[in-house]
């Protein structure tokens, strides 16, 4: 089994600046990165040893780790992959799927590769939503939630997302510039979506059909998490909004006060 960084090389796959005057929205590469090594040569620990002291063990999540195959007598049984195909005349049939990634890891990527359970990774969100605390102050919360992109960005943004992640957005049409942007942490709704999330809400979603948002304005850290692939699942689309639409109208009715 050959290291990621026996495998890579130095080479780039453009020239610098050369994407912010193209009109090419496909020349966008999502990748495994490396940058981890950097992480791992600065403090002489493995990212997988480094975030369990860093972020897991404040938080109590235990259940977190790039390399599950070495702790099964310590966590929960595995949920199997799923995969959605096309079983002809319009109809899909869910059959067993495979994870991507080669087992078990010899590299902790960073971006790719980390395992968790809901609870846990729910530790994670409602840290972000308290304030960051015990990992990161309000100040460091606020720039990580911060949108970054320029102008041209911003409206060539929704032509990529796919009609998916435009649902989860509320973006009724690719060629709109002000419902969407992009922090360092994800997307983020810039409009109030009626009956669902607020302006400023962040938002990502996983390779396989996982979604978390943190909206901070009405207090709410959720997320709907499968195990199914191929990414960008319609009815996990619509089952998020549905989950998303009853639990805006149990809190804007005083349900949740009543708890």
């Amino acid at each position: 089994m050959v290291k990621i960084s026996k495998s890579i090389g130095p080479h780039i796959l453009w020239e610098p600046g050369w994407l912010q005057s193209s009109s090419s929205i496909s020349a966008w590469q999502f990748v495994g990165y490396a940058d981890y090594q950097k992480v791992e040569i600065k403090s002489g620990m493995s990212l997988d040893q480094f975030m369990k002291s860093s972020i897991w063990s404040k938080l109590g999540a235990e259940s977190t780790t790039f390399h599950p195959d070495a702790h099964l007598d310590a966590l929960p049984a595995p949920l199997e992959m799923g995969n959605r195909q096309s079983v002809g005349e319009g109809t899909k049939s869910v059959t067993r799927g495979k994870i991507t990634l080669q087992k078990p890891s010899r590299d902790d990527l960073g971006g790719i590769g980390l395992f968790s359970t809901p609870s846990n990774y729910m530790k994670l969100l409602s840290a972000l939503l308290c304030g960051g605390c015990p990992l990161l102050n309000e100040a460091s919360v606020d720039t990580l939630f911060r949108p970054q992109l320029s102008d041209a960005s911003r409206l060539a943004m929704p032509k990529g997302l796919g009609t998916q992640m435009r649902r989860v957005l509320g973006i009724q049409s690719s060629d709109t510039s002000s419902q969407a942007d992009h922090c360092l942490a994800g997307t983020i709704a810039m409009e109030d979506i009626p009956g669902r999330r607020k302006a400023g809400t962040v938002n990502w979603s996983g390779l396989p059909n996982l979604h978390w948002w943190i909206d901070r304005k009405t207090g709410i850290a959720a997320g709907l998490f499968t195990q199914l692939l191929p990414p960008g699942d319609s009815a996990v689309t619509s089952l998020l909004i549905d989950l998303e639409v009853a639990l805006y109208k149990y809190i804007n009715n005083g349900e949740a006060s009543k708890l």
